[in-house]
């Protein structure tokens, strides 16, 4: 055997790939392989039972597909579950409340270290309210959390997060709270993170002034993720060296109120901007929204700019106008840059502004102008214009963008001559891009993306009446078909002309 499998970290890296089949092959092969296939089995469990199924067969047992309990565990037994639940690295747990007699079983260990004593990342699926057997699953999961927990996920109603916020498990780095259909207040969701200053990541619905207080202090802080109601003030502030980590911002809103008071209430060191707003986009707001970004963002960090609307309600206001755009050219380190609008206009750019956005972010790798829904208008860039896009963009690699493809038939358009192409670009989306001749196209884009395999197109719900959105789709589809072709025949081309020159060469 090669002396690398010796090494228990290079079998844990292989192992990882490895499904459960192989995995309990290779845990029979030699007693190199048993502790770090276990591992591998034991690393990410979808519940208790896997480990219940390894005790003696006496303990339990499964009535119509439910694990069922059948009476306390043994000193013996204890060993047995320790011995597999010290491999137990993530648990996800779902409350049933026929699951009440097994955390009532798993109360009483010799020793706290028997339960899970290495996990570290915990996901909770509990909607319920108060209910018979609940606190018995909370008590259990006291004793899991007395060790050092650093991750956690929680599909919880109020009640649930309330009774985990009591828990106290101030370890954790990472914390997401989601909840379902109804909404956690923001008290309830300051109870659970105010104690969780250990905190690196946190994503969590709606949020109260005094929680982004307390937030704001939290040293190790680096992303965040938040709903923020219309009750947050105008005149919000945080002291000097708030959020002093803080890297990664998600602001969600119904509003741009709420979003310019976080951002006006301090300067923000940070690489990325994420807002989302779910009712109607103010376009006065947006313009302030997009003002105030240069002045409370740092030039030199922010790398990433996401701006998301799902307004049910139509805006004439042109976004990505160069001229409502212009503020953000002073991120010159830009390298995402995501306007998906659903009810506004997007975007009404021609050739001159698409060059001068690409001459403004030369390092852009991600640009996505989309329009989800609203009316259509028929795009300003054509083909040539991706062909700017392309030229001073040379790392693009993810592309979203509307383009009129209809082709004069009298003046088609010439594919550019220079050898000068992105190879990086495998996939585009169209947007909501009209085209006709699908073969002149296709001849085109060959030439400056040649590795292009897959398009989409007209996946929103923009109003269309200047043509069929079932055709246009189709037509891209053929396209993402054609390309490899006319790319393989320029291939072709290439390396015959090289041949003859060469061969003209030797002849001279």
């Amino acid at each position: 055997m090669h002396r690398c499998l010796h090494l228990e970290e290079i079998l844990q890296e292989i192992f990882k790939n490895a499904d459960y089949l192989s995995l309990t092959v290779l845990a029979r092969t030699c007693r190199l392989f048993y502790e770090p296939a276990l591992n591998a089995i034991y690393w990410d469990l979808p519940g208790l039972q896997p480990l219940i199924e390894r005790l003696p067969h006496d303990l339990w047992s499964t009535r119509s597909g439910e694990l069922v309990i059948r009476g306390p565990l043994r000193p013996n037994d204890w060993q047995v579950f320790a011995s597999y639940s010290r491999r137990v690295r993530s648990l996800r747990l779902r409350w049933f409340a026929s699951d009440a007699k097994l955390y009532r079983t798993l109360l009483s260990p010799p020793d706290p270290s028997f339960l899970l004593p290495n996990l570290r990342t915990f996901t909770w699926h509990c909607l319920s309210t108060r209910s018979a057997g609940l606190d018995d699953m909370i008590a259990f999961m006291r004793l899991l959390f007395c060790h050092n927990l650093a991750t956690a996920q929680l599909i919880v109603s109020e009640y649930a997060l309330a009774a985990f916020s009591d828990l106290g498990c101030t370890s954790l780095r990472k914390l997401v709270i989601q909840s379902h259909k109804v909404a956690i207040s923001a008290n309830v969701t300051e109870d659970a993170i105010y104690k969780l200053s250990a905190l690196r990541s946190l994503a969590c619905g709606e949020v109260s002034v005094r929680a982004l207080h307390h937030l704001a202090q939290f040293p190790l802080l680096s992303r965040l993720t938040i709903w923020l109601g219309n009750d947050i003030p105008s005149t919000l502030t945080f002291p000097s060296f708030s959020f002093s980590k803080l890297r990664y911002l998600t602001i969600n809103t119904k509003s741009i109120g709420p979003c310019l008071s976080m951002l006006k209430a301090a300067n923000w060191n940070i690489r990325c901007f994420h807002h989302r707003m779910d009712a109607g986009y103010d376009p006065a707001g947006r313009k302030v929204l997009l003002k105030l970004l240069p002045l409370q963002l740092s030039h030199e960090s922010l790398n990433c700019i996401s701006l998301q609307t799902a307004s049910p309600y139509q805006d004439d206001d042109s976004t990505t106008n160069p001229f409502s755009l212009k503020p953000l050219f002073s991120f010159k380190n830009l390298l995402i840059l995501e306007l998906n609008m659903s009810g506004a206009t997007l975007p009404e750019l021609d050739n001159d502004s698409l060059r001068q956005l690409a001459v403004s972010w030369p390092r852009l790798r991600v640009l996505i102008l989309h329009q989800n829904a609203g009316t259509y208008r028929v795009p300003q860039v054509d083909l040539t214009g991706l062909v700017i896009l392309l030229e001073h963009c040379p790392e693009l690699h993810q592309l979203v963008l509307s383009v009129n493809a209809i082709i004069d038939t009298k003046a088609p358009p010439t594919p550019p001559i220079s050898n000068r192409s992105n190879k990086l670009i495998t996939s585009i989306n169209f947007s909501n891009s009209p085209i006709t001749k699908t073969a002149e196209v296709a001849a085109f884009l060959s030439a400056i993306v040649p590795n292009l395999q897959e398009t989409s197109s007209w996946t929103g719900e923009v109003m269309c009446t200047a043509g069929s959105v079932q055709e246009y789709r189709k037509r891209w589809g053929d396209v993402a078909e054609l390309v490899p072709v006319f790319a393989e025949v320029r291939r072709q081309e290439r390396e015959a002309c090289m041949h003859s020159l060469k061969s003209e060469v030797v002849r001279k």
